[in-house]
């Protein structure tokens, strides 16, 4: 069908060829009666075949990596503390776990530890999205990164309020 359509297409400009008077009469009126009944027919033919077809999604994105695997320095002082916070990850009535301290004690070296940890251990996660908070962090750009982790992404998410961003994220997470 995209064959003879494009077949179309190119003879389109030797019919326009034989017209004259502005376009509105033809040289060989049989020859511009039958191009446009063959333009008709195969419009017919590919409407038809759209209104048929499921067209919906012809391709899917593909999907993130559960786990982005960090650049890691390994200090063996935090090996106890990798423990505690991993069993408190699978602790199912743990929600929340809160890291502080001072700058420079190794909390981010810490996270991105366990972030690496779920690659290797087996775990019911979907999906470790890696999102670092500062102290003047602008909430829309954390909202853009953990949306663009689960697949929101796009101008339309990115035009969205921080309040409809984050009725899009808890819904997904």
């Amino acid at each position: 069908m995209i064959t003879e359509a494009e077949k179309l297409n190119a003879d389109g400009p030797q019919q326009m060829n034989n017209l004259c008077l502005g376009g509105c009469a033809s040289k060989n009126c049989l020859s511009s009666y039958k191009f446009g009944k063959k333009v008709a027919k195969m419009l017919k033919k590919i409407n038809d075949h759209r209104s048929n077809g499921a067209f919906a999604k012809v391709a899917e994105s593909q999907p993130a990596a559960s786990v982005v695997v960090r650049p890691e320095e390994r200090p063996i002082s935090q090996e106890s503390m990798i423990e505690k916070v991993w069993s408190c990850i699978e602790d199912k009535d743990a929600g929340v776990i809160g890291l502080y301290g001072l700058g420079g004690v190794g909390k981010t070296t810490l996270l991105t530890q366990i972030n690496n940890k779920f690659s290797t251990t087996p775990n019911d996660y979907d999906v470790i999205i890696w999102a670092p908070v500062s102290k003047h962090s602008d909430v829309g750009k954390i909202q853009d990164r953990i949306g663009g982790n689960i697949g929101f992404s796009d101008a339309f998410w990115k035009s969205k309020s921080v309040d409809e961003k984050a009725v899009d994220i808890y819904g997904v997470l």
